[in-house]
């Protein structure tokens, strides 16, 4: 069975707008096929204004006359009727001239195509002036159209706290964090989601009903914590093992050096060959003793120095994998305690590092 998609049965300015204040005349209704009655205007008459009218300013005489010429092209098209052509040529014009009485057409047009979204802000448009750019007829009737339409949709008022997140709405953009925006949509269900390069994608479906309101909040959760520690901690800890174990490298080769010392002058000695005691030693070479001491002592800083620094770089190394970012476990998580204690530890036998770590 052929069937036929009804029009909206309401007035549609047929512009006679010239570039100055002219009046813009409304059509009189007429049959369409199939008997029902096509879009039309109630006769009445609307004034382009002055040139300080708010949808006349900073719009030349030749804008507005190119923006007429634009509109008499999507009446001529909404009449035959081609919507679709039509809403482009209206959507034209209120690109050149802002002008109400092009928004009133361009919603009937909308409405004609079940575009009850786009046809009300269209509609908000060509009401914002009143009767004066539009005509009293033309207002009562976009009033009442702006009030149908608002009980067939619903409104989302979506928030979202996170800097620099974008929220989409069924996949087109809807605003970018921090913020919150209210809007109008078709009473179904919607995908709102919300993301950001450091943060966990978030999703949420819901269903509008017909003039009710959801309010969706969208806080997100961090895709990666803060570390345990500040960056540098573990890579300092790191530093004063090498700091140390350079400490270490140096004493070795002190002591290095006083050994080779008393190894070259100890074998002229005369008890060199029978074994000296250090009464002898002393008496052969003055000072041969304590270099022999020093070099003790410097040797075992030289290894204290190594342990530490190594053990240092050790627990640097793993406070460097300790550090790296987690992924989140839990929304709202509270910091963490943490902390890198270094206490030297020095004796007369011994050099060496306590390192504490607290997380």
């Amino acid at each position: 069975m052929k069937t036929k998609t009804p029009w909206i049965s309401i007035g549609v300015i047929a512009c006679g707008l010239m570039a100055g204040s002219a009046p813009v005349y409304a059509e009189e209704p007429r049959e369409q096929e199939g008997g029902a009655a096509a879009p039309a205007a109630a006769g009445s008459a609307v004034a382009a204004g002055s040139e300080n009218d708010p949808w006349n300013r900073g719009v030349s005489e030749a804008t507005r006359e190119a923006a007429r010429q634009v509109f008499l092209e999507g009446n001529r098209l909404f009449k035959i009727p081609l919507f679709a052509q039509a809403v482009e040529k209206y959507t034209e014009a209120v690109g050149k001239w802002r002008h109400p009485a092009f928004y009133f057409n361009l919603a009937l047009a909308q409405l004609n195509l079940g575009q009850d979204v786009e046809a009300h802000d269209s509609l908000v448009e060509a009401t914002r002036y009143g009767a004066a750019p539009l005509g009293v007829a033309e207002l009562q009737e976009a009033k009442k159209q702006l009030a149908e339409i608002e009980r067939r949709l619903g409104r989302l008022a979506v928030s979202c706290p996170t800097p620099g997140a974008e929220v989409t709405l069924d996949g087109v953009a809807l605003l970018t964090g921090p913020g919150r925006r209210e809007v109008w949509v078709k009473a179904r269900a919607h995908e709102i989601t919300a993301k950001q390069s450091e943060y966990v994608t978030q999703s949420k479906r819901v269903t509008v009903g017909p003039g009710a309101v959801q309010v969706i909040d969208l806080p997100l959760r961090k895709l990666l914590e803060d570390r345990p520690f500040a960056a540098w901690v573990p890579w300092a800890v790191v530093g004063v093992g090498v700091v140390i174990a350079g400490g270490g490298g140096v004493f070795h080769g002190l002591s290095s050096r006083d050994f080779r010392e008393y190894d070259r002058v100890f074998p002229t000695l005369m008890c060199a060959s029978a074994g000296c005691t250090k009464a002898q030693i002393e008496e052969g070479s003055p000072g041969l003793n304590d270099r022999l001491d020093r070099a003790r002592r410097e040797q075992r800083f030289a290894i204290g120095g190594y342990i530490a620094g190594g053990a240092a770089i050790v627990v640097g190394t793993v406070l460097v994998y300790l550090n790296r970012p987690q992924l989140a476990e839990q929304e709202g998580a509270g910091p963490r305690g943490s902390g890198v204690a270094l206490v030297p530890v020095i004796s007369g036998d011994t050099l060496g590092m306590l390192v504490t770590v607290s997380r």
